[in-house]
């Protein structure tokens, strides 16, 4: 089987899971982005548990689990759904209308965004967080998260420079400061990752 069909085969997988966890869970109709959102937090978790970059070859291991220990690899991906959907409750808001924030934050995190795409380290930075947030139990919204908490420690540098300085970041600096909030999260149980989009949608979920 191809990756791709193994993918699409996961995905389905996912969505039993799913209906397993919520009655009401209609995977034809918008509730499919959830999984969505499940399905690529699987594919960058199992990277980090794995130790392998090349999503390939996960899925080629994932196929073979699946082929001669069908039981065990359905209880394993329903233990994983469970954990996902806890930590989406925790750590994720639904916002119905867009959420105000003052200017001058919401222009230092546009800079922040700004330097980041330009730091000749960004993906290994980005890379080293996901997998801290992994060794700390983190499951859902990954990708979301490290890039959130990146950021907002460069718009927290930011704020202490000059209007107009040129700062100079220090990648390993940043991935320290992160890492310690990191370390911290497994004691907070607040939100991470606020989507703003229609209301209602993913509130039977809560």
């Amino acid at each position: 089987m191809s990756a791709i069909n193994f993918r699409s085969k996961l995905f389905t997988l996912l969505v039993k899971e799913f209906e397993t966890f919520i009655p009401q869970f209609k995977p034809y109709t918008t509730d499919y982005q959830l999984v969505v959102y499940a399905s690529k937090d699987f594919e960058t978790w199992l990277k980090v548990k794995m130790d392998i970059d090349d999503i390939r070859v996960i899925y080629k291991r994932l196929e073979e689990d699946l082929r001669n220990n069908p039981r065990d690899f359905r209880t394993s991906l329903n233990f994983w759904v469970d954990m996902w959907l806890k930590k989406w409750r925790e750590r994720v808001r639904i916002l119905s209308t867009k959420f105000e924030m003052p200017r001058d934050h919401v222009e230092r995190i546009k800079r922040a965004r700004k330097i980041l795409q330009e730091m000749d380290w960004k993906n290994e930075l980005k890379a080293m967080t996901i997998k801290k947030l992994v060794e700390y139990g983190e499951v859902c919204m990954i990708e979301f998260i490290a890039d959130n908490l990146v950021v907002e420690e460069i718009a927290k540098r930011l704020q202490r420079a000059n209007k107009d300085a040129i700062v100079a970041l220090d990648p390993l600096s940043i991935y320290s400061a992160v890492s310690s909030r990191i370390m911290r999260l497994p004691k907070e149980r607040g939100p991470l990752v606020y989507l703003n989009i229609k209301p209602n949608l993913f509130q039977n979920y809560y």
